[in-house]
C-alpha cells in the first residue's frame, strides 16, 4: 500500500464535500476519481498532497512513496526555458540528465571545457546506469512533440504548455502519478499515446478525467464522490456505470421500504396512549430516527430544452476564406455551405488553427480575404474555451438575469423564471446568490453554457466544450445536441463526445488546407491508421528481406508492387466518392448509391490487402 486515507472529511462553508472517506492506493494500481463539478474531486487531490487542510482524518504515506503531480492549472515562470522547466525538481537522476542534455548542446562550441564536462557527465551516466532512463525521457518528449527545448515557456500555446507539464510529470522519479484532467488541451494523437503509456506504466495512478474512452481503457478502480458520500467500484468506467445503477436501484428499493415502514409506525404512534413502556419508547425512537434520516434521491438531471429561432434557407456560407498569422497560413481557400441541423466536428493537432476557424465563423476575427455570410435568421451562440464573458464579481442569478432576461421560453411555450432555470441546472437557492468567482472551474463552465443556451441560438459553436465539464453534464449536453433543432459546430479532442454529436468532420491538414470527412470520428481514426499500419508493415518487411531474396523473388516483388498500385488507386477512388457526398446531401437516392459504391470499394481494398499479404 503506497497511500492510505482514513476517515477523511472536508467541508467548505456549509457544503460537505466528503466525510469519513476511507481509501487506499497500492503499487501499480490505476484509480480514477469521478463526480459532478464542485463535488470535491480536485480538493481531495489537494488534501492528499497536503495543500488543503483536513477537517478530520489522516493521510498516511508509505516511506517509499514518491509522487509526481500534474495540476489542472499549473504555475510556471514565463522566462524559464523548456529544458530547465521539465527537469526542475526531478531528483538526483533527473538533474544528472538535465546537465547531460545541456552538455550535449554545448559540445557545438568545441571548447576543451565543454568536451571535458561532456566526458565527465558521460562517466557519471555510466556509473548510475542512467542510459535507459535517458532513452525513456527522449521517447516521452518525442511522442508528445516537445522539441526546441531552449524556447521560453511564455512562447508556448496552451496545448504545448500542457504537453510540457505532462512531460515534466512523467519523467519525474516517482511510483505514484497524480493527474488532474491530463487530456485537457491535448490533441487526439497525444491522448492515444498517453493511454498506451499509462496502461504499460508500472507506476500507480490516481487521476481525474472526463474522457470516458480514456477511463475505460486505463483504470481498474473508480472512487465516486456523490453529495458528501463516497463509493468505491472495482473495474473500468463501463463496469462502474453498471454497478452504480445496481447500487441506486437497491437504495431506492430500501428507501421505499423505509417510507412504508415509517407510514405504519406513524399510524401506530397516533393510536398509542401517553403512558409509554420501555418497549414502546424504543419503537418511538426508531420511528424518530427514520423521520430524521438522510433520504436517498437520484441526482437531478440538467434540463436543457430551450426554444430557439427557426433557421432560414441560408444558414452560414463561407467563401474562399484565407487567414494567416506571421510566418504561416492558418486557413487557405476554404469554402463551405452549412446545412440545416448539420452536426460538424473540427479536428486537427494542437496549434493548427481550429479555434481561429471558429472565431472566423462567429465573426470574432476578420479574414484576410474571402467572407463569412450568416443567414438572416441565423443566431449564433458561441461557447468559447475561456468563458471570456463571465463577470466574476456578479452573483449567479444576477448574471443570468442581465445576460438572458428575467425568464426564458421552453419548446412547449412555457415561461420559466431565471431562478427556476438555474435550479434545473443544479444551482440551488444558496448558490444563486454566490459570487461567480467562488464557483469551481467546472461550475463556471456550466453556468456559461446555461447562459448561452438560454439565449435561444439556432447555430451553436462549441470550442472544447468537454474541458472542465463533469461527465454527467457532458452526457446531458450530448443528449441536448442530438435533439437540438439547429446547426452544431464543435472543436473537441474528446473521442466519445465527437462520436455522439458529430456526423461529419472538418479535418485540418498542413499549410491551412481543410478537408471534409463524412462519418464518425472513430471511423475517421480507423481510416487514417489502417493504411499507415499496412505501409509500416511493408517497410519492415522490405527492410528485413535480404538482398539475395529480392533477386530470387523478382516475380513476387512485381506482383506485390502491382497490388500496391491498385490499392492506392482504389483508395483515391474512395476518397473522391467521400468528397462527392457533400454535393448530394439532399438527394437521398444518390447518397445511398454512393455509399453502396464506397462499401464495395472497402471490400475490394481488403481483398487486395489479403492478396498482398500472401505474396
Amino acid at each position: 500500500m503506497l497511500l492510505s486515507i482514513s476517515k477523511l472529511s472536508k467541508t467548505i462553508g456549509e457544503k460537505v464535500l466528503f466525510k469519513n472517506l476511507d481509501f487506499g492506493i497500492s503499487e501499480e494500481e490505476k484509480v480514477a476519481i469521478v463526480g459532478t463539478n464542485g463535488s470535491g474531486k480536485s480538493t481531495l487531490l489537494r488534501t492528499i498532497l497536503g495543500k488543503e487542510e483536513l477537517d478530520s482524518g489522516s493521510v498516511i504515506a508509505n516511506k517509499q512513496l514518491k509522487i509526481a503531480v500534474l495540476e489542472q492549472n499549473p504555475v510556471f515562470d514565463p522566462e524559464e526555458k523548456i529544458i530547465d522547466h521539465i527537469y526542475r525538481g526531478g531528483g538526483k537522476l533527473v538533474n544528472l540528465l538535465h546537465d547531460y542534455a545541456i552538455a550535449c548542446a554545448e559540445l557545438e562550441t568545441g571548447t576543451e571545457e565543454s568536451e571535458a564536462n561532456y566526458t565527465r557527465l558521460m562517466q557519471e551516466m555510466d556509473r548510475l546506469s542512467a542510459w535507459e532512463y535517458e532513452s525513456q525521457i527522449t521517447s516521452i518528449l518525442r511522442e508528445l512533440g516537445v522539441d526546441r527545448l531552449e524556447r521560453k515557456m511564455s512562447s508556448l500555446s496552451g496545448g504545448m504548455l500542457k504537453k510540457v507539464e505532462l512531460a515534466k510529470t512523467l519523467i519525474e522519479e516517482s511510483n505514484l502519478l497524480i493527474l488532474d484532467e491530463p487530456t485537457n488541451h491535448l490533441d487526439v494523437n497525444s491522448i492515444l499515446w498517453l493511454e498506451e503509456y499509462l496502461i504499460q506504466c508500472k507506476k500507480a495512478l490516481l487521476l481525474i478525467t472526463h474522457d470516458r474512452y480514456f477511463l475505460d481503457r486505463v483504470v481498474s478502480k473508480i472512487l465516486e464522490i456523490d453529495r458528501g458520500s463516497h463509493y468505491t467500484y472495482e473495474g473500468n468506467y463501463s463496469e462502474f456505470l453498471e454497478k452504480k445503477v445496481e447500487r441506486e436501484e437497491t437504495l431506492l428499493k430500501q428507501e421505499d421500504k423505509n417510507r412504508q415502514f415509517l407510514k405504519q409506525e406513524m399510524k401506530w404512534l397516533k393510536r398509542q396512549p401517553k403512558a409509554r413502556t420501555t418497549k414502546q419508547k424504543a419503537r418511538i425512537d426508531r420511528a424518530e430516527n427514520l423521520k430524521n434520516r438522510e433520504v436517498f434521491e437520484l441526482q437531478k438531471e440538467l434540463e436543457l430544452s430551450v426554444a430557439s429561432k427557426r433557421q432560414g434557407k441560408t444558414i452560414l456560407e463561407i467563401h474562399s476564406l484565407h487567414k494567416s498569422f506571421p510566418g504561416r497560413p492558418i486557413v487557405k481557400n476554404f469554402t463551405y455551405y452549412f446545412k440545416a441541423k448539420e452536426r460538424l466536428g473540427v479536428v486537427g493537432p494542437n496549434g493548427v488553427g481550429k479555434s481561429t476557424l471558429l472565431n472566423l465563423f462567429a465573426g470574432v476575427l476578420d479574414p484576410d480575404s474571402g467572407f463569412v455570410k450568416p443567414g438572416l435568421n441565423t443566431k449564433i451562440g458561441y461557447f468559447d474555451q475561456i468563458s471570456r464573458d463571465l463577470p466574476l464579481q456578479m452573483n449567479v442569478l444576477d448574471y443570468i438575469k442581465e445576460y438572458s432576461g428575467e425568464y426564458i421560453t421552453n419548446e412547449e411555450g412555457e415561461k420559466i423564471t431565471a431562478s427556476k432555470v438555474l435550479e434545473r441546472f443544479l444551482f440551488d437557492g444558496k448558490q444563486q446568490y454566490t459570487q461567480i468567482s467562488k464557483l469551481s472551474g467546472g461550475e463556471k463552465r456550466r453556468l456559461y453554457l446555461v447562459q448561452i443556451l438560454m439565449c435561444g441560438p439556432n447555430f451553436l459553436i462549441l470550442d472544447e466544450p468537454t474541458n472542465d465539464l463533469d461527465i454527467q453534464t457532458l452526457s446531458i449536453l450530448e443528449n441536448f445536441l442530438n435533439e437540438f433543432p439547429g446547426t452544431v459546430v464543435t472543436v473537441s479532442h474528446d473521442r466519445y463526445f465527437l462520436d455522439r454529436v458529430a456526423e461529419s468532420l472538418l479535418v485540418f491538414q498542413e499549410n491551412g488546407q481543410i478537408d471534409t470527412y463524412i462519418g464518425s470520428f472513430s471511423s475517421y481514426l480507423e481510416k487514417e491508421s489502417a493504411p499507415k499500419e499496412k505501409q509500416e508493415e511493408l517497410k519492415v518487411q522490405v527492410q528485413e528481406k535480404p538482398v539475395s531474396d529480392f533477386k530470387k523473388n523478382s516475380k513476387e516483388e512485381k506482383q506485390r508492387k502491382k497490388l500496391e498500385e491498385e490499392i492506392e488507386k482504389l483508395e483515391k477512388q474512395k476518397e473522391t466518392l467521400h468528397l462527392s457526398l457533400e454535393s448530394f446531401s439532399q438527394d437521398h437516392l444518390k447518397l445511398a448509391e454512393i455509399s453502396k459504391e464506397i462499401e464495395g470499394l472497402d471490400l475490394l481494398i481488403e481483398e487486395k490487402y489479403a492478396q498482398w499479404e500472401k505474396v
